[in-house]
């Protein structure tokens, strides 16, 4: 049994022989008697027209009888929309037996024998397709976008783009969309696969084809001439691989309406590292220097900083802009003072008289400037100094008369005291020899001649002295009996003191 077309061509344009219905492959028969006598009978008719319609129906109701009582009736299995009907029928043509089991055909359907005794009805896909400014409706057999567009002659370029149902698709994508998840797992899911599933009965499926427009990408001063079938810009850009970046530039929007002839300006922004003193930041900067590109992106700069590197910069990538945040400080430091004591003679004054003039400790103050970075002190310069109140030298006096005879010649006596001396050893301080600290003086010298211990209140420690009896002597050491105006002689273990207490003028010695 054969393949058959059943209706004509589909309104659209294209070549005639793409809709024509296939020719019959049945192999020629020798005509019947019936026939022969029909084509007799044509001859005994004058008007031409009248024998051929006549002919015509003679015939058709001789094969209808013929068929009707030589072909016996056979059981055809139909296969159509996902069913499958069984009938009777004596007819011969696969297209009757269809017809004749109550299957409506539409143009473009096909019946296809599947075997000896089973037909299928092949469903030609109704397509509704947009394409250089008109609308074809099609039915169709091809299995691809693709393969349709080449039945009918319309041309693709690369840059043209194919759109079904209002979702672009690749050029060979087929023209029935496929099924999706949700829909496969419904129970009547596969009803309807010949028409498409997710189309309702009888809805065409939406195809349009979109030509690629020309349009101009000025990219960092560099000119690019492309197409693109894209319906915006932003679309446009990702179709001809330009890519975008955080901070870019392009003029005009993105969400513009891509048309021939569009020009495009693109200025790809510099990430650059900038940190502060709260943490890293990236920044995306169109301007030229640090400074301009630290206005650009608005950072909010400290009331003292400092840029490195500097303001003028020119901003390149992977350039990391430091913002220091500057303060200063001032602080204040005061030290005292300490007058010195100056030793002057006096020819007024009788030997061993001294006389004491003013003298006063001062207070020095020093004011600072501290310069600290992000926290860190980077620098501290003085910027004043003076004294409140300044201090004043102490002068002492003393007597320019010659010293008494026991008094070696050639010192600088500033003071005579009257003073009760005694003399002490290690042995008579009452410690044990076995004591850490036996024989050693309250400043840390050992006991020995020319060690003196005094009252500091009277005779302050590191006082030069000279004693007459006994000799020089310095202010070492103190004692628990020693109060006021007395003084005790050290000497050492072993030696025998020459010394008698007793009250005794000793000479206080200058520096």
């Amino acid at each position: 049994m054969s393949i058959r077309d059943v209706g004509g061509r589909p309104e659209t344009s294209g070549p005639e022989e793409a809709y024509r219905p296939a020719a019959s492959q049945e192999p020629p028969r020798q005509r019947p008697l019936w026939a022969r006598l029909a084509g007799r009978f044509e001859w005994l008719v004058d008007d031409g027209r009248f024998r051929l319609q006549t002919a015509g129906l003679t015939a058709l109701a001789l094969v209808t009888l013929l068929s009707f009582f030589l072909l016996p009736p056979r059981t055809i299995s139909i296969a159509v929309d996902g069913d499958v009907t069984t009938v009777e029928s004596r007819a011969a043509n696969a297209v009757a037996i269809v017809e004749g089991a109550g299957v409506e055909l539409k143009p473009g359907d096909r019946v296809e024998a599947t075997g000896d005794r089973a037909l299928d009805v092949r469903r030609a896909t109704d397509v509704s397709l947009y394409v250089d400014d008109r609308t074809l409706a099609l039915r169709t057999h091809a299995v691809t976008i693709e393969e349709l567009l080449l039945e009918i002659n319309i041309p693709l370029t690369p840059q043209d783009s194919v759109i079904r149902n209002q979702r672009f698709v690749a050029p060979d994508a087929p023209i029935v969309p496929a099924p999706a998840l949700a829909a496969l797992l419904q129970p009547d899911a596969i009803q309807g696969m010949g028409q498409g599933v997710g189309l309702a009965e009888d809805e065409p499926v939406a195809l349009e084809v979109r030509r690629a427009v020309p349009f101009t990408v000025v990219e960092n001063g560099q000119r690019f001439e492309l197409r693109s079938s894209r319906e915006t810009l932003a679309t446009a850009l990702r179709d001809v691989g330009v890519r975008l970046g955080p901070g870019d530039s392009v003029q005009p929007p993105l969400d513009t309406e891509l048309t021939a002839g569009l020009e495009v300006r693109i200025e790809h922004a510099t990430p650059v590292v900038l940190t502060m003193p709260e943490g890293k930041f990236i920044l995306y900067a169109l301007s030229p220097t640090v400074g301009e590109a630290l206005d650009e992106g608005g950072v909010d700069l400290p009331a003292s900083f400092r840029l490195d590197p500097p303001a003028e910069t020119e901003v390149s990538t992977g350039l990391t802009i430091h913002l220091v945040s500057v303060s200063e400080e001032l602080d204040l430091e005061q030290e005292r003072i300490e007058s010195r004591t100056i030793y002057r003679t006096d020819t007024g004054l009788a030997w061993g008289e001294s006389r004491v003039v003013g003298g006063r400790d001062g207070v020095r103050f020093r004011q600072y400037r501290s310069v600290f970075e992000d926290g860190e002190l980077v620098s501290r310069e003085l910027v004043e100094e003076w004294y409140d109140p300044e201090p004043l030298d102490r002068t002492i006096y003393t007597s320019a008369a010659a010293p008494p005879p026991e008094v070696p010649a050639g010192l600088e006596v500033v003071r005579v005291l009257r003073v009760y001396a005694t003399w002490y050893s290690p042995a008579s301080a009452g410690r044990s020899p076995s004591h850490p600290a036996y024989g050693i003086t309250a400043t840390g010298v050992p006991v020995t001649r020319g060690v003196v211990a005094v009252d500091p209140s009277a005779i302050p420690l590191g006082t030069r002295m000279y004693i007459p009896g006994y000799g020089y002597g310095v202010a070492a050491d103190t004692g628990g009996g020693i109060r006021g105006d007395m003084i005790d002689l050290g000497y050492p273990d072993g030696v025998v003191s020459d010394w008698i207490t007793g009250w005794v003028d000793i000479y206080i010695l200058g520096p």
